[in-house]
């Protein structure tokens, strides 16, 4: 590195893999004289680098953890195996978000080759798991970056799986990551309300260079997404459960259904596409219950209790 900047970064990654090094074979390394070294050594303790000094015959310079994290510098396979720690990181409870834009800020300056080795590594390491709707990396990183600098984006979005999706621009919020899924709150161009956009059904992600007028974003995007999942289906169901609400709240996530307290009693509140897959949900809760609403769900529990009692009387 024939720059300055470029000899000060090599400098502070010799310093990093050789704690002790003498200023003379520091500068052998560098190949430069030993004053060079010495005022490069005082330039990185200037960005904030503690850079320890112990004089005498076996002395040398040692990097010491300091009050600030400066910037690191990392070779190819060290970047590597930080990227995959952070994918791997991504839900870890209260550090996802954290651990998403640390991953898009290393790979957005990622050199290409290294990039590659990446994602082919990633893939192999997720292929076998067990989360089925998991978002692909690609999405995650660009929708990452756009939150971080708010800009438009246009994604392809599909409703089921089996359809092709349709072109949408929108204002991204945030990321927020509920029941092993990540989703993206954000406002499609034109309209005055936020949804909350699964990112496993998002493909195609481009930034558009431009930020759009939008209303004001929910103040807590979680609580937002929890809501959505809870309520935005096409039947709204009203369960008076004969527990506490802390005794339901162990068995219901917030992104299944929202739990109102009353008395020793409580009230569950789900929503549904299908009423036959709520009967079953609620009956696999093994808990004393009844139905405020709807009433055809009192139907489809009572054909769900003669089916099993047809089958195995």
């Amino acid at each position: 590195m024939s720059t300055p900047t470029g000899r000060r970064l090599q400098t502070l990654a010799i310093l990093q893999s050789n704690p002790g090094i003498s200023a003379g074979r520091l500068a052998e390394r560098l190949s430069v004289t030993e004053r060079t070294a010495r005022r490069d050594v005082e330039h990185l303790r200037d960005l904030g680098y503690r850079i320890d000094a112990e004089a005498g015959r076996f002395g040398g310079y040692t990097l010491s953890s300091g009050t600030a994290s400066p910037p690191l510098v990392l070779d190819a396979d060290e970047s590597l195996a930080v990227a995959l720690g952070l994918q791997s990181s991504v839900g870890v409870g209260g550090l996802a978000p954290a651990a998403v834009t640390a991953l898009a800020k290393l790979t957005e300056t990622m050199p290409a080759r290294l990039r590659g080795r990446f994602e082919a590594v990633a893939a192999a390491e997720t292929a076998d798991g067990d989360e089925a709707r998991s978002a692909d990396a690609g999405v995650l990183v660009a929708l990452a970056l756009a939150c971080r600098v708010g800009e438009g984006v246009r994604f392809r979005h599909r409703r089921r799986s089996d359809e092709p999706g349709r072109a949408r621009d929108v204002q991204p919020a945030q990321l927020v990551r509920s029941g092993g899924r990540w989703y993206l709150v954000g406002n499609e161009r034109g309209t005055d309300r936020w949804h909350a956009y699964a990112l496993d059904r998002i493909s195609d992600v481009r930034p558009l260079g431009t930020k759009f007028r939008a209303p004001p974003p929910p103040h807590d995007a979680a609580a937002f997404v929890a809501d959505g999942l809870a309520h935005g289906w096409r039947h709204s169901i009203r369960v008076r459960v004969y527990l506490s609400g802390d005794e339901v709240r162990k068995m219901v996530r917030p992104s299944v259904g929202s739990i109102t307290d009353e008395g020793d009693d409580c009230v569950l509140s789900l929503g549904a596409d299908d009423l036959d897959w709520a009967a079953r949900w609620l009956v696999y809760l093994n808990v004393d219950f009844d139905v405020l609403e709807p009433a055809e769900l009192v139907d489809r529990l009572h054909a769900l209790g003669t089916w099993v009692a047809a089958r195995y009387r």
